[in-house]
């Protein structure tokens, strides 16, 4: 979710390793809602929720495989801005953007290019209307944006949010589905039959709307080649792996979809509105898609908080990671940038609280261990007692007997404020006792991250 700036544009030419628990589970939270309502009705106030305790198990000796990183970037930078230095260390896999003068330097960041086709067409702001006013300008449009991008590698995503009126499509659904039509047709024909079109990047998982879109495509033999749509409901996070579990099962693996040649899933842009800034939040999305195998993913932009709103989208934040002009690192920076570190050796854990997840890794770049951790969901407690049980140490060269060094650091919830450095809250040296070594974390407030990183003496 965006906005757009009225501009013409076209004129320019198990794998992760949180075991995750029944159903029911995530249902509690809504539950506890629900109950609190009922008590404030009756008493006239609402309760305390005990802080809750939870366990979290970390097995160095189980790699998890399969692991894709969900680090990505929706807009966020124009060819200079932010210094590259604060994105290499985020090292994303996934970048979409509405403008091509960013190719080159998303492509140098290690990143696959998503280009968003409708924000070069415009929403309402082009001189000949929406799409299905003028197909015959819709369809030279994408001609003349096709031949001049031959060899480029690019994700072609041709239109965002579709499912939403205001500001993005005015038209019906039939008439979306026409225009991806077009669009299709004119880029097979231009880019050959490699080049990777998809969509729908519609605002939410919608599985009726997506199925609408599929039959479409396959009464009309166009291929979706990726599936996409938007997760930016933070009171949901716990459910969007089930989202991705259910589109695979659907769609992207049923015989009936086959020649659609459906080959990824992406949701392209995660992270509500309210969660942009807390890293608890943002780990909970993170987990679970990559829990569900997504293939990518990228982290939306709103508008800043405060009387005088700008979109951090086109403010050189990346989508907010950093502070406007003098790119300082936010929270949320720090917590993208624990994550990407330990993707490539990421380890099995097991969490009693869905809420609470962890992000486990035998080498980090500085080579070490780490476990990363996020709390979310204010209405199941506002605060946990962990204790993390760290497994096989041996699968780490740590012995029994051996001295080994603990750090553990807050990344706090600090919303838009710069965080020069993460908050470090513990640093010890104890004698390793046997394979397992119990850590406890008093008072794991929700909206939090944590990062314990273990190293041999």
């Amino acid at each position: 979710m965006y906005f757009i700036p009225v501009v013409h544009f076209a004129s320019k030419y198990n794998m992760q390793f949180t075991f995750k628990f029944k159903p029911i589970n995530k249902l509690l939270p809504i539950c506890l809602a629900a109950i609190t309502v009922l008590l404030i009705a009756y008493f006239g106030q609402q309760p305390s929720i005990a802080q809750v305790r939870s366990n979290i198990t970390v097995d160095f000796g189980q790699p998890a495989t399969g692991i894709t990183s969900m680090s990505g970037i929706l807009h966020g930078i124009d060819p200079s801005k932010p210094p590259d230095n604060l994105i290499k260390p985020l090292q994303p896999k996934l970048w979409r953007a509405g403008r091509l003068d960013i190719y080159d330097r998303v492509i140098a960041s290690g990143a696959e290019f998503q280009l968003l086709v409708s924000d070069l067409w415009g929403y309402g702001s082009n001189p000949k209307g929406w799409p299905y006013q003028d197909y015959p300008a819709w369809e030279a449009f994408i001609r003349q944006l096709a031949q001049q991008n031959k060899g480029k590698k690019i994700i072609w995503d041709v239109w965002n949010e579709p499912d939403l009126a205001n500001p993005f499509w005015k038209g019906s659904r039939e008439q979306f589905f026409e225009t991806y039509k077009r669009a299709y047709k004119i880029l097979r024909e231009e880019l050959g039959p490699s080049a990777v079109i998809g969509g729908p990047s519609i605002s939410t998982y919608n599985k009726e709307y997506l199925r609408a879109f599929l039959d479409y495509c396959k009464a009309n033999k166009l291929e979706v080649n990726f599936l996409a749509w938007h997760e930016l409901n933070d009171t949901i996070i716990l459910f969007v792996d089930d989202h991705v579990f259910d589109a695979k099962r659907n769609f992207q693996q049923s015989p009936f979809y086959k020649e659609l040649k459906l080959q990824k899933i992406y949701v392209n842009e995660i992270v509500g509105e309210l969660a942009q800034y807390q890293p608890g939040e943002i780990l909970g999305y993170l987990s679970n898609l990559e829990f569900a195998k997504a293939d990518g993913a990228c982290r939306a932009c709103w508008d800043t908080t405060g009387a005088q709103k700008v979109s951090n989208c086109f403010n050189n934040t990346l989508s907010g990671m950093v502070t406007p002009n003098t790119f300082e690192p936010r929270a949320a920076w720090w917590t993208y940038k624990a994550y990407a570190d330990g993707v490539n050796s990421r380890v099995l854990s097991r969490s009693d609280n869905d809420r609470l997840v962890a992000l486990a890794s035998k080498s980090n770049p500085e080579g070490k261990a780490q476990v990363l951790l996020g709390y979310f969901d204010p209405n199941y407690s506002s605060a946990a007692t962990l204790t993390l049980n760290l497994a096989n140490l041996r699968q780490l060269g740590i012995e029994k007997g051996q001295k080994i060094s603990l750090k553990l650091e807050k990344i706090p919830n600090n919303l838009e404020g710069a965080v020069p450095k993460l908050v470090t809250v513990k640093e010890e040296e104890i004698s390793v006792g046997g394979n397992n070594l119990n850590y406890v974390i008093p008072n794991f407030k929700v909206h939090e991250g944590y990062l314990l990183t273990l190293n041999q003496e």
